[in-house]
């Protein structure tokens, strides 16, 4: 069984969350909604790879406000890893460049997406939402 290792960063801003939808052709999870992240590359930290993903993904730079408890699950691609952040960034000027498209939402009208499990976890732990 393959292991996936990444990050999975909540970003908050004025009361609002980030989500970015998943392209269609995606490997996983094609057209759902999911959190900056993704995978390390060699040698790096969780920490670095959490900003350079967002920055790739969003355009964004942004500050790691804390972290959460590793995310574990199994699905049908394998056996998943995340490790999640909150984030916070000055900016709402979002350029996505790997997703389709991207929505600044309140917390509490993320129960009509369709989301990726690590995203859901991560709301919980981070007190944004109390499950899926």
């Amino acid at each position: 069984m393959k292991t996936r290792v990444f990050t999975a960063g909540v970003l908050v801003h004025r009361g609002r969350l980030l989500v970015l939808k998943r392209r269609l052709d995606d490997d996983t999870y094609p057209g759902l909604w999911d959190c900056l992240g993704g995978h390390f590359e060699n040698g790096e930290s969780a920490e670095a790879c959490m900003t350079r993903e967002a920055r790739e993904e969003s355009g964004l730079g942004v500050e790691l406000v804390k972290t959460g408890t590793l995310i574990e699950y199994s699905d049908s691609y394998g056996r998943a890893i995340a490790v999640p952040f909150l984030l916070k960034s000055s900016s709402t000027r979002v350029i996505v460049s790997e997703h389709s498209e991207y929505k600044w939402v309140p917390p509490g009208s993320l129960g009509r997406f369709r989301k990726v499990p690590a995203l859901d976890r991560a709301l919980v732990i981070f007190g944004l939402s109390t499950g899926p």
